[in-house]
Parts: structure tokens; C-alpha cells; sequence
């Protein structure tokens, strides 16, 4: 298994998405290809198409997996997914994932800017073509978009002065580093305690959803997905913050609902009918034997449903 990226719960993944030979599959977050590989190995005879707006995870990926036509590597976010299968003439699947999130990989890497731990320009871009950047963000969004931002993508309560702390910097010589934003922060909230570092870890969250625009696309590509699956079929959705496990959550529930009526309607005049069967209550979460070899799957919940 490659180090580029430790595939959390695989085993758990690859139960939920019940492979069948001959089926078409989606990883909507290829990263290095762990899942995919373990897609592979555990089925044979499926089609795979994996997405990736990352193009060293889809180079990462390549190398790993190795020439084979069972697999096409796309470098494109997954909110094109029903635009970039259609391409391709799919026009319906037996199942998909997602791994929400930055990878182990784009965390590690110092140059990305993701962590506020290693000192490095501010970045934070999953897509290295994209132009904007945590740098624009930092420096360029006005006082009351930036609070917003912070509080909006984290719900931190220090949110308004951490704005105000970041613009009174900025007026003296643009916040060009990691270290320089993760300074400001502890400024305001101190320096060493859990609670700061908790402040910190959201602030870079909430900064790299909004360059990223993560929570903006995935309810929309969640609908894509549903609406791909053939019948039977199962969406698979790992989350490692409450923000998109409250979206995927809420996308679930209204594909199981069906009719959105007011109960006092005699007949139904919405049209919604029932697309989902949620399999998962309450999110799965990787158990103690995978967190010991990877800290970062504590945060991970798993949610599970199957297509009408």
C-alpha cells in the first residue's frame, strides 16, 4: 500500500459499495488510489472511473495501479462528474465514493500550505492549475467576508477578532507564510494550549473549504451521484468534519424521504418520490485497531445508502 495516502476503512468501503462483477464504479476521490486498488483486488471485472483534481494524485495513482483498461484516471473535480461520464457514454453506475477532504499527502507536503505546522507559503489549492489561492483569501477578502468565511466554514466563536487581527496585519506587509497566519491567530486566541490549537486547525479548515469550495459542490454532486445509481446501487460517503457530514447527512434523509407535503394535503402534489435507503442509522466510524496505525481516521464517519 502506498504512503502517498492511507485509504481509511477500506474494508469498511469495500462492504458498503457490495462490488458485483461487470459493474461500473466511481471513486470520486482518488487521492492516491488505495480505494481504487482495493476496489480492484477485491473484484474483478469492473469498470473504475476516479476522479482527482489533483494531478499528482492522479500521477501517484498511476503508478501504483499500473496500465490496465478496467481503469480511467480523470483529472477533474468531482462536481463534473455527470459531465465527464457522460463523455464517456456512462450513463448510469452500480456505485460510488467519497472521500471527502485533503489527503494525507497534501498535508504532509510543506509546499501545499495546508498545515499550520510547517512554515510555507500560503497555498492550500487541491487543484495546483486553479490561480486562486489561501494567499488571495488572507489578503484580499475585506474585513466582514473574512469573519464570515471563518465563521461560516468552522464555527469559531473567536472568528471576528481573528478577521480583525489578520487585516490590521496585512496593512503593515501582506501574510504571506503559514507561520505568519498561524502567528496572528495565536495572538488572539494564545499560544500552546488545546484550545488554541483546536482554533487553529479551523481557521486553516474553514480557509482551505473556501479556496477549495468544498461545501459548495458537494451537495450538488451527492444529487449527480444519486441520480447516476442504477437500482440497488450504493453511494458511499466518508466526512471528517461535522460541516460536510451535516450535507451528506441532510442529502440522505430528503432521497429517503420522498414526499415534502404538508401532512394535511389528502393527495400528493410535490411529485418527490423515495430515491434512497439509508443503510447506515448513524455514521460508521474506523475502530481502534485502524487508529493506531493512522490518528487521522479518528475524525472519519461513514454513511451508507442504497438506490430504490
Amino acid at each position: 500500500m502506498s504512503s502517498y495516502h492511507l485509504p481509511v476503512m477500506a474494508k469498511e468501503c469495500l462492504e458498503a459499495l457490495s462490488l458485483k462483477p461487470g459493474g461500473v464504479y466511481v471513486d470520486a476521490t482518488l487521492g492516491g488510489g488505495g480505494h481504487t486498488l482495493q476496489m480492484l483486488k477485491s473484484c474483478s471485472g469492473i469498470k473504475l472511473y476516479c476522479f482527482d483534481r489533483d494531478e499528482e494524485a492522479i500521477g501517484e495513482a498511476s503508478r501504483m495501479i499500473g496500465e490496465t483498461d478496467n481503469v480511467d484516471l480523470i483529472h477533474a473535480n468531482f462536481s463534473t462528474l455527470r459531465t465527464e461520464l457522460a463523455l464517456r457514454k456512462v450513463k448510469s453506475i452500480n456505485g460510488i465514493l467519497f472521500d471527502l477532504g485533503v489527503s494525507s499527502h497534501q498535508i504532509d507536503d510543506r509546499e501545499r500550505g495546508f498545515s499550520f505546522d510547517r512554515d510555507a507559503a500560503l497555498d492550500m489549492r487541491m487543484d495546483k492549475t486553479q490561480d486562486f489561492s489561501a494567499y488571495d483569501v488572507v489578503n484580499g477578502l475585506e474585513f466582514r467576508d473574512l469573519a464570515k468565511l471563518i465563521k461560516d466554514n468552522s464555527d469559531e466563536l473567536n472568528a471576528s477578532r481573528i478577521a480583525k487581527a489578520i487585516v490590521a496585519a496585512r496593512e503593515t506587509k501582506p501574510i504571506e507564510s503559514t507561520g505568519e497566519l498561524a502567528r496572528i491567530i495565536e495572538a488572539v486566541v494564545g499560544s500552546g494550549s488545546k484550545d488554541s490549537l483546536k482554533t487553529k486547525v479551523r481557521v486553516f479548515q474553514a480557509i482551505r473549504i473556501y479556496v477549495n469550495g468544498e461545501l459548495e459542490i458537494l451537495g450538488p454532486a451527492l444529487e449527480d451521484a444519486i441520480n447516476l445509481l442504477v437500482s440497488g446501487g450504493r453511494i458511499v460517503v466518508m466526512s471528517y468534519h461535522s460541516l460536510e457530514d451535516r450535507i451528506v447527512k441532510n442529502v440522505f434523509r430528503d432521497a429517503a424521504t420522498g414526499c415534502k407535503c404538508p401532512p394535511k394535503i389528502m393527495k400528493c402534489v410535490c411529485g418527490e418520490t423515495k430515491r434512497l435507503k439509508v443503510l447506515t442509522g448513524r455514521p460508521v466510524s474506523a475502530n481502534e485497531e485502524e487508529l493506531v496505525q493512522n490518528n487521522r481516521a479518528r475524525s472519519a464517519k461513514l454513511r451508507v445508502a442504497q438506490k430504490i
